[in-house]
């Protein structure tokens, strides 16, 4: 009677996720009715997984101190395709100073054009002085054509809510798109970054305990809430999950999990 445990490591955070499926499950699990599949479900299920991968590359590439850097423009009336443009633009001039100045080539860019603000670009880099970077910026916009600011990562590892802001920000710029009946990307990012993988194992267990323990030399975050696990109904099969994440606070980096599935015997709890 097993359910699969997802393990995904992404620099100093561990994350959990617990789940039945439709391939695996137990008689002991509950299902909620099903009332069938629909297109907003789909969509929730597409853009929670997009977070994630976003999420993922965010904790495993990006440091205390690296940059949440954000280009502006003064113009009201840039259109989407010049934005791309510039975007693009601003890293080909970006990529050379890297090499240059010997900083790692690395940077995750999505842009926000609300209708009621102006476009803007935001990229993830790491630490560069503004001051050249706001060059570079005019050097594509032209003096006097935008402006740059920017917000150092903080020490807390782990970068969930900058990948769910991310999300928020660039939806708007994939439904114009959409409406224009054009495909989006929704970020870009550097070539040769980590890329973290989820690691599955099925445990042979009825259920899981209501209340996670951390692993060793880990420890376990808590949400805004002040719960440390997160438990619901998987909108698209109806079948339960649960999801906590842990950082790590031991002397040595923490290892990757095994990439072999696995089986693994565990005592009902």
């Amino acid at each position: 009677m097993p359910y699969v445990e997802r393990v995904v490591v992404a620099g100093g955070v561990k994350e959990t996720r617990k789940m039945y499926t439709g391939r695996v499950h137990t008689k002991g699990a509950t299902r909620e009715k099903h009332t069938g599949k629909t297109s907003k479900a789909q969509e929730k299920v597409n853009e929670r997984k997009l977070e994630e991968i976003i999420r993922w590359i965010l904790n495993g590439n990006f440091v205390f101190g690296d940059l949440h850097l954000v280009l502006h423009y003064y113009d009201k009336l840039v259109t989407l395709e010049q934005a791309e443009q510039d975007k693009k633009d601003f890293l080909d001039l970006l990529r050379p100073y890297c090499k240059k100045h010997s900083i790692p080539w690395k940077y995750l860019a999505a842009t926000e054009t609300k209708r009621m603000t102006n476009v803007h670009h935001h990229i993830i880099l790491p630490d560069i002085p503004i001051k050249d970077l706001f060059e570079l910026w005019e050097k594509v916009v032209g003096v006097g054509g935008g402006n740059v600011s920017n917000k150092p990562l903080d020490r807390r590892g782990n970068h969930a809510k900058l990948a769910h802001y991310l999300m928020k920000e660039s939806k708007s710029t994939a439904d114009r798109y959409r409406e224009a009946g054009k495909r989006y990307k929704r970020f870009s990012r550097a070539q040769g970054m980590v890329t973290p993988e989820p690691q599955y194992t099925v445990v042979e267990a009825a259920t899981w305990a209501k209340e996670p323990k951390p692993s060793k030399n880990y420890i376990l975050l808590k949400d805004d809430d002040g719960n440390t696990a997160r438990s619901g109904i998987h909108e698209w099969n109806g079948w339960p999950w649960q999801e906590y994440t842990e950082l790590w606070v031991g002397a040595d980096p923490p290892k990757k999990p095994n990439p072999r599935a696995r089986k693994r015997r565990r005592r009902t709890p």
